[in-house]
């Protein structure tokens, strides 16, 4: 029986607040993130961050491209791996942004996607954004080549015409500032 990809944070519990020192006001420093029970034919690995109810075009908050799938993952506030690139957030920056509380102090949803692809290098320099990562894992099989994804789930719609990833997994958290929220270090 094959043991499912599994993607998590040290400094994250899944489905919980995201401590402070990872957000604005707080030191805004990368999330450890780290990854386990990889697809064996992985040759590298996409991680996104994204904002779940975001705007599409505000969506995206820190993309990282073409990570060596022999390392164990990023620590937290630490250098990328080597070979890894920096891609660019929706903002136009090439950098993590750290989640950032709204002005109605709602609380926001941030997913961590990994993907693992067959691809050595998506070829892309760095700075590159997600609609151009996504278009590098097309791959040459034709969407209507793949069996069609459950149509609620909208992770697997996106992904489903990307043909160079083996397999993904995720994992959320959620911030906000209340003054009535854990505040977590």
């Amino acid at each position: 029986m094959a043991v499912e990809m599994k993607v998590f944070s040290t400094g994250i519990d899944p489905g919980d607040w995201i401590p402070q020192r990872f957000t604005q006001p707080g030191a805004g420093v990368t999330p450890p993130i780290f990854w386990q029970h990889l697809p064996p034919q992985t040759r590298s690995l996409v991680l996104l961050m994204e904002h779940r109810e975001a705007k599409p075009e505000e969506r995206i908050f820190w993309l990282v491209y073409d990570i060596p799938p022999t390392v164990e993952g990023i620590h937290e506030g630490g250098p990328l791996p080597d070979g890894a690139k920096l891609g660019r957030n929706s903002f136009g920056e090439t950098r993590y942004r750290a989640p950032e509380a709204s002005a109605e102090r709602t609380l926001q949803h941030y997913d961590f996607v990994l993907l693992a692809t067959d691809l050595d290098s998506l070829g892309l320099p760095a700075g590159a954004d997600w609609d151009a990562v996504k278009q590098a894992l097309r791959g040459h099989h034709p969407p209507e080549d793949l069996a069609p994804p459950p149509a609620i789930d909208a992770r697997a719609r996106e992904l489903h015409p990307l043909s160079h990833v083996l397999d993904h997994a995720e994992f959320s958290g959620h911030f906000a500032l209340d003054t009535d929220a854990p505040v977590k270090t």
